[in-house]
């Protein structure tokens, strides 16, 4: 089904800084979490350029960053869906991913090396000064990765780089679009580098069980907020 838009989305538009490509994105996202492009809806590249009053360039070059956030699902023909996702798979996916993040986030502590907490720290600080979204979004979820390859459980990493491909990339804006969610994510992230370098196994575990948590509620509530026509 494709997205009928009216004057309200254009409005919207035109009140984002940035490139054209930038605001084009930021909008196109901003519409995803907000529930105006619903779950599983169709996207018409065309439709989107002629609203916004934008060449169709800007809006192919934020689709190809949506699809690389997993927000959206490029098809033929400059057609794209908007990614979708069952509540009830959402909290299956979420009850794994924290246990296993935990687990992940205890043999991390154990096992990192002075090297890569290094590293680790070099990615927080990055993050830290960056505040485009966009950037957050990707460079959190690296962090993410690092720390999971630094556990040095191939198996554990296999399954939780497959449940985060399970959960679309509107996970990690629900989780960082609230500025405040924001800042506690990156204080959470301090405090588990620094239970890495006490090799105080118990806090790293304990900080990255509930992590995640905000971001599903978050997700749930948009998922239940989102009209079902």
């Amino acid at each position: 089904m494709a997205v009928v838009f009216d004057n309200h989305e254009a409005t919207s538009f035109a009140g984002i800084s940035g490139t054209v490509h930038e605001r084009v994105r930021d909008w196109m996202r901003a519409a995803i979490v907000d529930g105006t492009l619903k779950s599983g809806s169709r996207i018409v590249q065309t439709e989107i350029a002629q609203l916004l009053g934008v060449s169709p360039t800007p809006v192919r070059e934020a689709m190809r960053d949506l699809a690389a956030e997993g927000l959206i699902k490029v098809h033929a023909r400059k057609v794209a869906t908007v990614t979708a996702i069952d509540a009830d798979e959402l909290r299956d996916i979420r009850q794994l991913r924290e246990t296993l993040e935990a687990l992940a986030a205890r043999l991390c502590a154990e096992r990192i090396t002075e090297a890569e907490l290094a590293e680790a720290e070099r990615m927080q600080e990055e993050m830290e000064r960056d505040p485009d979204l966009g950037k957050y979004v990707e460079l959190n979820r690296t962090f993410h990765v690092f720390l999971y390859n630094a556990a040095r459980s191939p198996r554990l990493t296999q399954m939780l780089l497959s449940l985060r491909s399970a959960t679309p990339g509107m996970l990690s804006v629900a989780f960082t679009r609230s500025k405040e969610r924001r800042l506690d994510g990156l204080d959470e992230h301090r405090r588990f580098l620094k239970a890495c370098r006490d090799r105080d196994l118990d806090a790293a575990e304990a900080i990255f069980r509930t992590h995640s948590s905000p971001a599903f509620d978050e997700m749930l509530a948009m998922l239940e907020r989102q009209p079902t026509d």
